[in-house]
């Protein structure tokens, strides 16, 4: 009997390919089905399905009160509180009495010197007692010649006046030595170089034996500052400079204590802006009882500002000739394209003058996107 199949393998391969061309010539081709474009109607756009297309981001308008500004800054010594000391003679350090981190009270040495230029300076003094002396005697004897007659009134008044001179003499080189705390009672050529204020040093530039002289101005031999008080210099973007005013308030932030704010007060707002960064120096003082501050250390700094208008990234904005547009959302998938007027707020920000409400959503970063397929349309 024989079977209903081929049974051996060639027979079978060739029914099972005869198969195939009869259902491949039975099957219709259907041509692929285009995917619906987006509509343009005016001035919005929509898309099929009230589908947002691939990469288009939205953001809220922010029509907010106030605002957080955060703009970077350096701390630096508080320079109301702080003094560089040179030596006011030419000379030589004998020896020092300070050293980097000591606490030191007005008046206190910083160092020993030993100077010609300070020897003079008190045998001048001396020379100028000495004539004060002479000069006072020979007036003393004028005035009794003049009072009997002896002399004229003429040498009675040319007495008192190299007195005068002589007087004035004294003063000022003993004025010359008080100021510096120099000694008079001898000549030494030595002399204490004191602390202008109280504070720490924090800095000294110079050793035992180093010769000084006040006609070459090279670093301060110290430092001395008040480390609970600091000055931050802050960088603030021109377009950013209306909250920064003299008695405003900034919290100051560290890497070292992230957790940790620091409060500081605007004490000054630079009067020029930097031609290569447009920034503007805001200097603000800020309390460091507990010291935990470090001159040098890199800050930022928070303020709040006060905004009645609403402010968008500044992708969201768009030119078209001479004018600005938005596309706002008005549902999934449909987009409106809107004239609006706005005003730099910063590197990334723009504030909106018109054509935008708190609340509305716009584009970011697509606008150009849409506004290209709503030309296309035309």
């Amino acid at each position: 009997m024989t079977p209903p199949f081929p049974t051996s393998p060639r027979a079978l391969a060739c029914a099972l390919a005869l198969c195939a061309l009869l259902a491949a010539g039975c099957t219709k081709h259907e041509a692929p089905q285009a995917e619906p474009e987006p509509t343009v109607a005016g001035a919005v756009v929509s898309f099929p399905g009230e589908k947002d297309p691939t990469g288009i981001r939205v953001v809220e308008v922010s029509a907010d009160a106030e605002r957080n500004l955060t703009v970077p800054g350096r701390l630096a010594w508080d320079e109301d509180r702080t003094a560089r000391v040179w030596a006011p003679y030419g000379g030589r350090i004998e020896r020092l009495r300070a050293t980097v981190g000591q606490a030191v009270k007005r008046g206190d040495a910083l160092a020993e010197l030993s100077s010609g230029d300070i020897g003079q300076a008190q045998a001048d003094f001396h020379k100028a007692e000495a004539d004060l002396r002479l000069a006072r005697s020979a007036a003393e004897r004028a005035r009794e010649l003049g009072t009997a007659g002896v002399i004229a009134g003429k040498e009675v008044q040319q007495a008192e006046a190299d007195m005068a001179r002589a007087q004035a003499e004294d003063a000022r080189t003993r004025a010359r030595l008080a100021q510096y705390g120099v000694g008079v009672q001898s000549v030494t050529q030595s002399f204490s170089l004191a602390a202008p204020l109280a504070g720490v040093v924090v800095e000294r530039n110079t050793n035992p034996g180093t010769e000084v002289r006040p006609d070459v101005q090279g670093p301060p031999l110290f430092v001395i500052s008040d480390p609970t008080s600091l000055w931050a210099t802050l960088d603030v973007d021109e377009t950013l400079l209306a909250p920064f005013k003299p008695g405003a308030q900034v919290q100051l932030r560290v890497a070292a204590w992230p957790d940790e704010r620091f409060p500081a007060t605007v004490v000054n707002v630079g009067e020029a802006v930097d031609a290569q960064t447009r920034t503007v120096k805001v200097r603000v003082r800020v309390a460091n009882p507990e010291r935990k501050l470090k001159a040098e250390m890199y800050v930022n700094a928070d303020i709040r500002q006060a905004s009645v208008q609403p402010q968008v990234p500044a992708d969201a904005v768009f030119l078209r000739g001479s004018q600005s547009f938005a596309f706002v959302q008005q549902a999934p998938g449909r987009y409106e394209r809107r004239e609006v007027q706005v005003r730099t707020a910063g590197p990334q920000s723009v504030t909106v003058l018109s054509g935008l409400k708190g609340g509305e959503r716009v584009v970011v970063g697509g606008g150009l996107y849409l506004n290209q397929l709503m030309d296309a349309a035309k």
